[in-house]
């Protein structure tokens, strides 16, 4: 397995995959986007690998969608350019749930930022390990868009309707500490024990049946799907509606440019 923006290091029954874009501090593009597909489709018939531990390297897990390419006037003709986002929506969702139903358990190992899509990657994990240096936020709302990939209904389910609205509609970043609270991480570690404690976990689950918890993990994971598929139906368009406005492009501006935002809502 040969990546670009992937470091793989193998320990069976372990494998531990870093995020390598600290100097973008692992802001998830199309190419490592790609390759974290293709990474969930090569462990399919590996047998020998039972862990996937994910983290980041230099001092971010993901800081979210790489928005360097995303700026400029909105087009002329919006209806032109808005159902590329659609099908952009339609990966999004494929690509999480590549990643929930991987045959490996998955542990985030979150090491530093975790934002927006970074957030995702976290979410699609069976277990998430939080560094006590750990911050966790969704701030697509400061770039006029939403939480999607429907990671929205996920995390709903996750923390519960309350927390989900407080995180998406303020766009706060949270301490490990409050994450723990909310029930959005297991456990904090500190930084200095992180990949060692994700390491212990794995080593703790691989003492027990093998089938048990591959089934555990499919029955959890069925009994937690029902109306996701509602979401991949409608989200897409949703999102294309939302680029035919000029709110994501003044965002995305915004954003590059390094001031606040000047929405309009049309």
């Amino acid at each position: 397995m040969t990546y670009q923006y992937l470091t793989i290091e193998r320990n069976d029954p372990i494998l531990t995959v870093s995020l390598n874009r600290p100097d973008r501090l692992n802001a998830l593009n199309p190419d490592l986007l790609g390759e974290l597909l293709r990474l969930s489709t090569e462990l399919r018939e590996d047998a020998d690998c039972r862990f996937v531990i994910f983290t980041g390297s230099g001092r971010a897990f993901s800081a979210g969608a790489d928005l360097s390419q995303r700026g400029g006037p909105p087009p002329e003709k919006p209806a032109e350019v808005a159902p590329l986002y659609r099908h952009r929506q339609l990966f999004g969702h494929e690509f999480m749930r590549a990643m929930e139903n991987m045959e490996q358990v998955t542990i985030a190992a979150v090491n530093g930022l975790a934002l927006g899509a970074g957030l995702s990657l976290c979410m699609t994990c069976d277990f998430r390990i939080a560094s006590e240096n750990a911050v966790f936020g969704i701030p697509e709302v400061n770039v006029g868009i939403f939480f999607t990939w429907g990671c929205t209904a996920r995390l709903s389910k996750l923390i519960g309707p309350a927390w989900t609205k407080d995180l998406i509609m303020t766009g706060r970043q949270i301490d490990a500490r409050e994450a723990l609270a909310m029930g959005l991480v297991h456990r904090v570690i500190p930084p200095d024990r992180l990949m060692e404690s994700a390491r212990e976990l794995a080593l703790q689950i691989s003492q027990k049946a093998p089938l048990a918890i591959r089934m555990t993990k499919k029955i959890v994971n069925a009994s937690a799907a029902p109306n996701l598929g509602d979401i991949f139906i409608c989200e897409p368009e949703m999102v294309e509606r939302l680029y035919l406005s000029a709110e994501p492009w003044e965002g995305a501006n915004a954003f590059l440019e390094r001031r606040k935002p000047r929405f309009t809502a049309k």
